[in-house]
């Protein structure tokens, strides 16, 4: 009995080395450990073998969660299987894995199968200004207070506060604006405070003695603050079902000390492009243009993530180039070729412009999923390619929205990223 079963393991370890050994199941292994279907459409898998061994393999549902969009029992996917082709066919949004097994029960690959649902949005592409306030004020800089024998003092930084850090509070009151800060420091005086402030996501407090500056007879503690940024950007997409808005395809980050902006609140309005500074080698270029309060779009913003930032508008808004909703493509349909980019560079006209994708990756979600190049010879002549401003740009692709432009290349402006739909909908708040 004992050598029966030493042969049988000798069977079941041949023939186990011999599948893994072949093409085509050396391709199933090499597919990602994740992939993802939108419902209604399928992914197929071929795998060729021997009869003899084709009888001994098989494609299995393992487990299942259901969406919180839908209800009952039924499966989140089904398996047909025809010959040696297996077809995964999507039938819900929801995740579910399967495994494929030799002799019905050893697994030698498992793939977690995530069916997402069908989305339509209203494609952006106009220019916005982004009015952002901080929860507390950013340190970006050192002021020198003259002391009494004319020499300079830095009373913050020389009790160690840092360019960087976010004060928050001080002596338990809170601080969320340069006002903030100079009111407290003048009811204070001359004693000693004690400033609550966020550094690297950890809250310390420091103590500080302002002191009296003979140039403006009042009491301060030597820092440069910021409680706020404004710019522009733009628009990549608007939910009309929720009215939430998402643009920029990046986070908003201080430009002295490159930390994110923790949003206390803000807002986007529209906005007129005056004319544009084309983008050289080493120099990005811009957009230049103002604020129009009076103009379509107006909402709060809510979230600044490394996707873009989140809100919710105040009315509704429409996109004269696309005069109905345009359906999401995932990361997993975005393909290297031709498509376009949606922008304004002339007053608050949204206009088409050739693109090429020209690298996909498709399990980045570091909003670099896409390398894209301009290819629009107008557009090149009148920008130079990419410029800031230009984030947020809607990428299109097969009349589907695929993504957003994020960055410019600095060495090469006509090329840059663009982040994922995929990306971007992951951090649509659910809870405005």
């Amino acid at each position: 009995m004992k050598k029966n079963r030493h042969y049988v393991g000798v069977v079941i370890a041949s023939l186990f080395l011999a599948l893994c050994l072949s093409p085509q199941v050396r391709t199933v292994l090499s597919m990602p450990e994740k992939q993802k279907i939108i419902v209604g459409e399928g992914n197929s898998i071929n795998i060729k073998l021997p009869q003899g061994l084709q009888e001994k393999i098989d494609i299995k549902i393992t487990g299942s969660s259901r969406s919180i969009f839908t209800l009952g029992k039924d499966p989140t996917i089904i398996i047909n299987r025809t010959g040696s082709t297996y077809k995964i066919t999507a039938l819900k949004p929801g995740k579910t894995e399967v495994s494929l097994n030799i002799l019905e029960y050893m697994p030698i690959k498992s793939i977690q199968i995530e069916a997402l649902p069908t989305k339509r949005v209203v494609v952006g592409g106009h220019s916005i200004g982004v009015m952002l306030q901080s929860r507390g004020i950013m340190v970006v800089g050192f002021a020198p207070v003259l002391n009494s024998k004319g020499g300079k003092s830095y009373p913050g930084r020389e009790e160690g506060v840092e360019i960087g850090d976010r004060i928050f509070k001080i002596d338990g009151q809170a601080v969320n604006s340069e006002n903030d800060l100079a009111r407290i420091i003048d009811s204070k005086k001359d004693q000693e405070l004690k400033v609550s402030l966020n550094r690297r996501g950890k809250n310390i407090i420091v103590p500080v003695k302002p002191l009296l500056c003979p140039e403006t007879n009042r009491y301060r503690i030597g820092l440069y603050v910021r409680d706020g940024v404004v710019g522009l950007g733009t628009l990549t997409f608007w939910d009309p079902s929720t009215r939430q808005f998402a643009a920029l395809g990046h986070v908003i980050v201080d430009a002295d000390t490159k930390q994110d902006i923790d949003v206390l609140k803000g807002r986007v309005v529209s906005a007129s492009i005056q004319t544009v500074k084309p983008g050289k080698p080493g120099r990005p270029g811009e957009k230049i243009g103002v604020f129009d309060e009076q103009g379509g779009i107006s909402g709060k913003i809510m979230k600044n993530t490394n996707f873009g930032i989140y809100g919710r508008s105040d009315n509704i808004i429409t996109n004269a180039k696309e005069e109905y909703t345009m359906e999401v493509a995932y990361a997993h349909q975005v393909h290297p070729g031709k498509a376009q980019m949606l922008t304004v560079v002339n007053g608050s006209d949204i206009e088409k412009w050739d693109i090429r994708i020209e690298k996909v990756y498709p399990h980045r979600e570091n909003g670099k999923g896409m390398v894209i190049r301009v290819t629009d010879p107008r557009l090149l002549s009148l920008s130079g390619g990419i410029v800031q401003g230009m984030s947020g740009s809607p990428i299109i692709q097969g009349n589907k929205i695929v993504g957003a432009v994020t960055h410019v290349f600095l060495n090469d402006p006509t090329s840059g990223y663009g982040t994922f739909m995929d990306n971007m909908l992951s951090e649509m708040p659910a809870d405005l």
